[in-house]
């Protein structure tokens, strides 16, 4: 079948580079005193993690299911955005109401053009994907940014004519790998599973998170050197001690696995990580997707 629609995960997927998280956090403050005023708790909240951990590795879970036809739907994947922000004001006993929380969640949204940098031929391959006729969807794990607030991002790339949607886990409620954004991804696109391919760099959330659903998974494989990082510019809590882990131990975060000999191995431990992943196809850079892509074209 040939394919119809192109999805694409975003950061360090089509942008990279990220800022210091101090850049992100003096810009971050910037726009909320602008826009709600210096507030005593700035500070302490640009500080804080609000998002929950997952406390269980995600490949281990994948390999132990006792059924490997049902789909995988973690309840652990909701994204509750707003009520996290609540909790954090709640637990230290300070009022804020619901209209500033939203305007508050907004202004966190540092345009992503002034704290990264875009990966050698992503937007090239954008344009390409638009001009054989695809439709173009990005499929993004964000904190704060919804669906608009992403759009905007690529308004302000000079992109926002080459994509045609967004599903954020902000505005769907979910974080990737859970079907849920992959089927926003799809109804926005008006196609079928078997007519789209989406390109990311985790193995977990993007190449397998599609891939259960029927859709063609290309793997971006440039494993980095820095700490893959939030959109707040912020290391991943899994990559905080670089020391060689423990296989035995190691949760195998899925932001630590990479291809290794055709198996799924973590980077911090060196161990196999022990779920089956196998992308449609790899890439180290979006310069080659083009090429790709036309066999796929029908």
């Amino acid at each position: 079948m040939s394919v119809r629609a192109a999805f694409f995960d975003v950061g360090d997927t089509l942008v990279e580079h990220w800022a210091p998280r101090e850049v992100v956090n003096a810009r971050a403050r910037s726009r909320i005193c602008s826009d709600l005023g210096a507030r005593p708790w700035l500070d302490d909240l640009l500080g804080a993690r609000l998002e929950p951990a997952w406390n269980a590795s995600l490949a281990r879970r994948i390999a132990r299911r006792s059924d490997a036809t049902e789909r995988f739907a973690p309840e652990e994947a909701r994204q509750v955005t707003l009520a996290w922000y609540a909790a954090w004001f709640r637990d230290r006993g300070i009022a804020i109401d619901d209209n500033d929380l939203d305007r508050l969640r907004r202004a966190m949204c540092v345009p992503l053009d002034e704290i990264s940098s875009p990966v050698k031929g992503a937007f090239e391959a954008i344009r390409w994907c638009k001009e054989q006729g695809l439709r173009v969807v990005l499929v993004t794990n964000t904190l704060s940014r919804g669906d608009t607030e992403a759009l905007a991002d690529w308004e302000r790339f000079g992109m926002n004519d080459a994509i045609d949607g967004v599903a954020s886990s902000h505005s769907v409620g979910w974080r990737k790998p859970h079907p849920a954004m992959f089927e926003r991804a799809l109804a926005i696109a008006g196609v079928r599973p078997d007519e789209a391919f989406h390109v990311g760099d985790n193995l977990i959330a993007d190449v397998w998170g599609a891939q259960q659903l029927g859709i063609r998974g290309v793997w971006r494989s440039s494993f980095r050197v820095h700490p893959p990082t939030d959109e707040r510019g912020a290391p991943h809590d899994t990559w905080g001690d670089r020391r060689r882990r423990d296989p035995a131990t190691c949760e195998h975060p899925s932001e630590s696995l990479l291809l290794r000999d055709g198996v799924v191995a973590c980077s911090l431990c060196g161990g196999d990580a022990g779920v089956d992943v196998r992308p449609d196809a790899v890439l180290p850079d979006l310069t080659g997707l083009p090429a790709l892509i036309r066999e796929w074209l029908g």
